[in-house]
């Protein structure tokens, strides 16, 4: 029924929103039998069923012989094959990341751009590991004796369109300047005020 209606009335909505989704039955109702329904709406029903099965089929729709050829919109336009929209539902994922937030013995913080492509593409960052023991082994190759507190925050949970990012921020005082290979460096947080960075990552750098 969804096909027909939406080539009839020349629908375009993505039904993958609920909202469109809505809308087309609000559209649908109105064009329901008002007299003797008792008599006209299994006929009504029926009707746009074997259509949809027999004429208005998702592939080469039957037009010329169709009795709403006259009606149609998706007739007119010349493509009843578009009709109906419905994108394709994107799986959502779940991911945890290890966020080193280093912080030297002035205040300023260690940011690197993000890859050009991807989640968060081209903002600053601090960095990211995809597993805590990744993070830990970083600290390893600075030594210990840069290090003098480490601190692993409480998780949280930021949502994109499709994916859960759980993130693990582990903060890292320097007592000793050090830096890490990735094309990154210090910044003061009046520098930080001017650069882009994701929202998760400036609000967690604003609480320290």
């Amino acid at each position: 029924m969804r096909r027909v209606l939406t080539r009839v009335l020349g629908f375009d909505a993505d039904l993958a929103v609920a909202r469109n989704e809505r809308m087309l039955w609000t559209h649908a109702q109105a064009m329901l039998p008002s007299v003797d329904i008792d008599f006209a709406m299994p006929r009504y029903t029926q009707g746009l069923m074997d259509l949809g099965a027999s004429l208005c089929v998702p592939r080469n729709p039957a037009c010329p012989q169709c009795p709403l050829q006259s009606l149609c919109v998706a007739h007119r336009e010349g493509a009843p094959e578009q009709y109906p929209v419905r994108t394709r539902k994107l799986k959502r994922r779940a991911e945890s990341w290890w966020l080193l937030v280093l912080k030297d013995s002035v205040g300023r913080f260690w940011l690197s751009r993000r890859p050009a492509a991807g989640i968060w593409a081209g903002l600053y960052c601090v960095p990211v590991f995809s597993s805590r023991p990744d993070l830990l082994a970083l600290l390893c190759e600075l030594g210990h004796a840069c290090v003098q507190s480490m601190e692993e925050c409480t998780p949280f949970l930021h949502v994109l369109t499709h994916r859960d990012l759980h993130l693990h921020p582990v903060v890292v005082r320097q007592a000793v300047e050090s830096k890490l290979d990735d094309g990154g460096g210090w910044f003061t947080a009046e520098q930080i005020a001017a650069l882009g960075l994701p929202a998760p990552v400036r609000k967690l750098l604003a609480g320290l």
